[in-house]
């Protein structure tokens, strides 16, 4: 995502009901919506995830609430999950690695029979990114026909491109 959008957006973004979008398709960058609406959201954050692994545990409920509230406003949606990362870093595997750590503070707190503290520290790590939960979404839509598309690099400029052609 664009660095620092939330504050850009900040000034300028609108917010008004989901019913106003009826009877439109809806653009959604994937990596946006499982960010906010699945890792960093009350509802659905689960902290324990980087210390058990796999996906979180009501992933797959908290999608199709909102697929079917899509659906009831008559509303498509039309997810655009991101392709090659063309901005590669000079130590791409540095992410995983600073996580890893906080990880393992975690389990070390663990092992000091610091129970809660340890369920916080794991609540801290972004070991777990949206990137990984791609597969699990592209299934879920795939399972309801729902399209989606897999841009070549930026899901941003995808969507940006789509929304030049809707408007022509």
């Amino acid at each position: 995502m664009i660095r620092d959008f939330e504050q850009w957006n900040a000034n300028i973004g609108e917010l008004s009901e989901l019913q106003e979008l009826s009877g439109c398709r809806v653009g959604i960058e994937a990596a946006d919506y499982l960010t906010s609406r699945i890792l960093n959201s009350p509802r659905a954050k689960e902290p324990l995830v980087p210390a058990l692994g796999g996906l979180p545990l009501a992933l797959h409920q908290h999608i199709v609430e909102d697929l079917d509230e899509f659906k009831k406003q008559n509303i498509e949606p039309w997810f655009v999950f991101s392709g090659l990362d063309i901005t590669k870093q000079d130590e791409p595997f540095r992410h995983k690695q600073d996580e890893a750590a906080v990880n393992a503070d975690a389990w070390n707190l663990y092992d000091s029979h610091q129970a809660e503290a340890s369920v916080a520290k794991f609540g801290e790590s972004t070991y777990v990114t949206a990137e990984d939960l791609f597969p699990a979404l592209q299934s879920i839509l795939a399972q309801r026909d729902l399209r989606f598309i897999v841009a070549p690099y930026s899901a941003w400029a995808q969507v940006r491109h789509h929304r030049g052609i809707a408007t022509q």
